[in-house]
């Protein structure tokens, strides 16, 4: 019994690590800038300023 448990406890781990790994490395950067309709939108809370170049 204790080792179905700790089986499954460590397939959960897993699936967690693999989810925080596609989710923050391979997803990208979710706070940026973001150009809807010809003008700058914030996504998030950007680090950076708003872009002074127009947004075509």
């Amino acid at each position: 019994m204790i080792k179905k448990i700790f089986k499954i406890f460590i397939i959960i781990v897993v699936i967690l690590i693999l989810w925080v790994f596609v989710r923050f490395v391979i997803g990208g950067d979710e706070d940026d800038w973001i150009c809807v309709n010809g003008e700058w939108v914030k996504h998030g809370v950007p680090n950076a300023p708003m872009p002074t170049e127009p947004c075509n």
